[in-house]
């Protein structure tokens, strides 16, 4: 039974996390796509001046 752990830990006593699920990565795939969509959203309209950063 002690093998069998020993084989998951590394030198500095961390462990290695388990692998992800499809849907865990699926969910996370989404989360990215609306924060990339957020983000461009955002910074076309500070180019558009529609937000403005610096008060000129």
């Amino acid at each position: 039974m002690a093998d069998d752990n020993d084989r998951l830990g590394r030198p500095d006593g961390h462990r290695y996390d388990a692998p992800e699920s499809d849907e865990d990565r699926r969910s996370k795939s989404w989360d990215y796509l609306v924060l990339g969509i957020l983000v461009v959203v955002i910074l076309v309209l500070i180019a558009t001046g529609t937000v403005p950063i610096f008060d000129f």
